[in-house]
């Protein structure tokens, strides 16, 4: 019996070829969609999940004037240990940065490796969080003592070849030339994905025994150092909340009744979706964009199956007799439904298959949208969801065919007409198309709305000129993260030892095709751009918050800063003036902004300096924030990155690769051994909204996936309407009807489809791309216009897709549709 339904199913399925083609095609796009989407889901989840009570672990999320940082100040993990309650292990760590030299090494490895960002400085109850399997030593002598190093089997072997575990105990690394420590213990690898990817650790006795305790302050309760991170683990039954309540009681013991100071737990769960956690090296995901997927991937099925109802509902007129038959045969409902859910499963179980092919193409061909560690294979968990989606495909697309063909009646149905008015599958029909074009059309308008803020985003007049500018950023010579802050907002610049910054800065000015070097301490505008406190009148309470730039009287001409009031900073090392941002003058109280020539102004907390100009303002953070008052001061010790114009409107790409080898090689005499780390500013720019445009790409894709799917539907629709309606054609046209005509009524109906689709879709839409345009401080007008030209686009697409069809119907002979009338 059941030999039988898979037989005749197929045989319906090969008969109606372009039926069969549409649905597979529909649905494998769907089902598609659906698997690269749980992929990616599958990956970014698996990070650190793997930890043997994950659930208790966290990370001190640390605060101060309003900003977050996962770093805290050198006493909290001992003052944790001592004045908190609940906490089982308490293990502080530094991430530190440093090249490794392996003395005598005597196998084929060479004996020097750059920094890989997988070394920290660590307390031994690291390893009684996260467990690691030791192949030799143990967890709790290994790093008790001074310059005492861990690593993994794959950094062992990296350093010391192939040899035993236990042979390469008591051997000799030294890091940055300077710090020696010797091996003792080697843990296994880690099999599952962590955003806590280190394989080097010092122990934190290290610190105070060596030069380290020149640079780490263990002992400062007003410095934040960007390095040292804390990783806890609750005792069994302690709630988060409780811990963050203790938080207070710490800050108001140590920071007194008001502190700045404030702290939280974070789960370790949620390391992966926060980028200032953790290692330095690890791709970090977006939460919210990947909720978005996970829906994305809800409607991009749903649309799938609503085309399956649709077609599968559209075709029941030509199958009425079929089930009439089939009732007269002896035929029952429970019989037909199965025949069609078989027919379901069939067709499903191909556009599975054809999904399962195009998965690696699709993951080639949108790599950069995809992360790297995202692979298919066939294990039990992609079968299981496979499966899954089979089966809820199968009973979601045919319920609704299987019931209505269920209830045809075999004495109409023999005579050609259905026993349910086909008004009410009419009615359906249109109402799934509406449905398939509301979302195709919130995908177009938030393309239309995205495209429209990134290009005003990336095309803005920033109020400084960024063409042609390299930014060099020299090495960090100390704990990777290098920033320090203080309590007050103050941050101090890693040591980058100035005087090989002026040397490669002389040695870069000789070049051809160099315009202009400057030393800076940071670029004019990204990422590097930070916050500090203090800023404010120096006979007045109220501070402010600035974002300060260093450099000296060349940072004006170098950016064609247009300056508005008084003068330039003077030449010479003693410069004790400040330039500052017009919206600055104006934040300081003077709406004549020259009247704040002169005027003193705190730099930081307690330094005071008089402004000498005031320049035109220019945007140095990404839009997505507010701009700051800017103050522009002098400070040789801080200005650690080395700015190069260069004329390259007179350069070719030849001269230009050849002038960045000859900056290399600069970089490398004064440097050996380092990265040569460069970037050109536009790219600095549009790196700060790298995740816009990726989440642009992502909106653009699931339109162009939403739109083939409905039009594949709409073009099946549209083949069975012209057959069904062929002698109603014919007999228009024998009356006078023109191809146009014709064309015109079969088309009419589907623009006021997608008319009906604008105008539901259009306020959930407004909605929605207006509260994601809240997250810019700086933004493109919304405007009604993008709507229309939304609904111009749909119906343009829809028309094509339908087009070609409607005309072959209305050319068709009418003598071939009524010769049998």
């Amino acid at each position: 019996m059941f030999k039988n339904y898979w037989l005749v199913a197929w045989r319906t399925l090969v008969r109606n070829k372009i039926y069969s083609l549409v649905n597979v095609l529909g649905l494998a796009f769907g089902i598609c969609a659906c698997l690269v989407i749980y992929l990616i889901t599958r990956f970014e989840y698996s990070f650190d999940n793997f930890h043997p009570d994950r659930d208790r672990i966290f990370c001190v999320d640390f605060g101060a004037h309003g900003a977050h940082f996962n770093c805290v100040p050198g006493p909290i993990p001992a003052a944790m240990r001592q004045e908190m309650t609940g906490l089982q292990t308490v293990a502080a760590f530094r991430t530190y940065a440093a090249d490794v030299t392996i003395p005598g090494s005597s196998h084929s490895a060479p004996g020097r490796f750059a920094d890989d960002g997988s070394l920290i400085i660590t307390e031994p109850q690291y390893f009684d969080i996260f467990r690691y399997q030791w192949l030799s030593g143990n967890a709790k002598t290994s790093l008790t003592l001074p310059n005492s190093v861990v690593l993994t089997a794959e950094k062992a072997r990296k350093y010391f070849g192939n040899l035993d575990p236990d042979r390469i105990i008591g051997r000799t690394i030294y890091y940055q030339d300077s710090l020696m420590v010797t091996v003792t213990g080697v843990v296994a690898d880690l099999t599952g994905n962590s955003d806590l990817n280190f394989s080097q650790w010092i122990s934190f006795t290290t610190i105070p025994a060596s030069f380290l305790k020149q640079k780490i302050k263990l002992d400062d309760w007003s410095k934040i150092d960007g390095s040292g991170q804390v990783m806890v683990k609750l005792s069994k039954g302690v709630a988060p909340s409780q811990i963050d309540t203790q938080f207070v009681a710490l800050a108001k013991r140590h920071y007194g009744k008001d502190p700045v100071f404030n702290a939280i737990l974070q789960p370790l769960s949620g390391i992966h979706f926060h980028r200032e956690y953790g290692g330095f090296v690890v791709r970090k995901a977006n939460l919210g964009v990947l909720k978005a997927l996970m829906v994305l991937a809800v409607f991009i099925l749903i649309l799938a199956i609503v085309n399956f109802v649709n077609l599968s509902t559209a075709q029941s007129m030509q199958r009425a007799r079929e089930i009439g038959v089939r009732k007269v045969m002896g035929g029952s409902r429970k019989g037909i439904a199965v025949q069609f859910f078989t027919e379901t499963l069939l067709l499903t179980l191909a556009a599975v298959v054809v999904a399962v092919l195009m998965i690696q193409p699709v993951l080639y061909l949108f790599a950069d949208l995809i992360p790297a560690g995202v692979h298919f294979r066939m294990d039990g968990a992609t079968l299981l969801f496979l499966l899954l989606v089979t089966a809820a495909t199968t009973l979601l697309a045919g319920f609704y065919p299987a019931e209505v063909l269920g209830k045809y009646q075999p004495t109409v149905t023999l005579k050609g007409i259905t026993a349910v008015p086909d008004g009410g599958k009419v009615d359906l029909r249109r109402g799934l198309i509406v449905f398939q074009f509301t979302i195709s059309l919130l995908f177009i308008i938030a393309s239309f709305i995205m495209g429209s803020q990134l290009r005003y985003l990336l095309h803005i007049n920033v109020g400084l000129k960024t063409d042609a500018i390299i930014t060099i950023t020299p090495p960090r010579e100390q704990e990777r993260g290098g920033v320090t802050m203080n309590l007050q907002g103050e941050q101090s610049a890693p040591s980058v030892m100035p005087g090989k910054m002026a040397v490669l800065a002389d040695k870069i000015r000789q070049h051809a095709g160099v315009e202009q070097v400057i030393k800076e301490g940071a670029p004019p505008v990204g990422f590097m751009r930070m916050r500090f406190g203090g800023g404010g009148l120096r006979y007045s309470d109220e501070k402010m918050e600035v974002s300060q730039h260093y450099s000296n009287e060349a940072y004006v001409p170098f950016y064609g800063l247009k300056l508005i009031a008084g003068r330039n900073l003077l030449p010479g090392d003693s410069s004790r003036e400040l330039l500052i941002s017009e919206t600055c003058a104006h934040a300081l109280g003077f709406a004549d902004v020259s009247k704040a020539i002169g005027q003193e102004v705190f730099v930081g907390e307690f330094e005071v300096r008089p402004v000498a100009g005031v320049v035109a303002d220019f945007y140095d953070l990404s839009f997505h924030q507010a701009s700051l008052p800017i103050i522009i001061t002098h400070d040789p010790t801080k200005e650690i990155v080395i700015g190069v114009k260069i004329a390259a409107q007179r350069m070719t790409a030849g001269e230009l690769k050849t002038l960045i080898g000859n900056l290399e090689k600069d970089w490398k005499t004064v440097f050996p051994g380092k990265p040569f780390d460069y970037s050109f500013l536009d790219e600095i720019i549009a790196g700060m909204y790298a995740e816009d445009l990726r989440n642009e790409k992502v909106i653009n894709v699931a339109m162009g996936i939403t739109v083939f799917i409905s039009c594949l539907g709409l073009l099946g629709l549209t083949i069975f309407s012209t057959e069904r309606r062929g002698r109603e054609i014919g007999i228009r046209k024998v009356f006078g009807a023109t191809v146009s005509n014709i064309m015109v009524m079969l088309c009419k109906e589907i623009v006021l489809l997608i008319v009906i689709a604008l105008l539901i879709v259009t306020p959930m839409a407004w909605y929605i791309m207006n509260n994601w345009l809240q997250g810019f401080a700086y933004r493109a007008p919304l405007s009604g216009l993008m709507f229309i030209a939304a609904g111009a686009a749909a119906i343009g697409i829809a028309l094509l897709t339908v087009g070609l069809q409607a005309m072959k119907a209305a050319m068709a002979n009418p003598v071939k549709t009524l010769r049998t009338e």
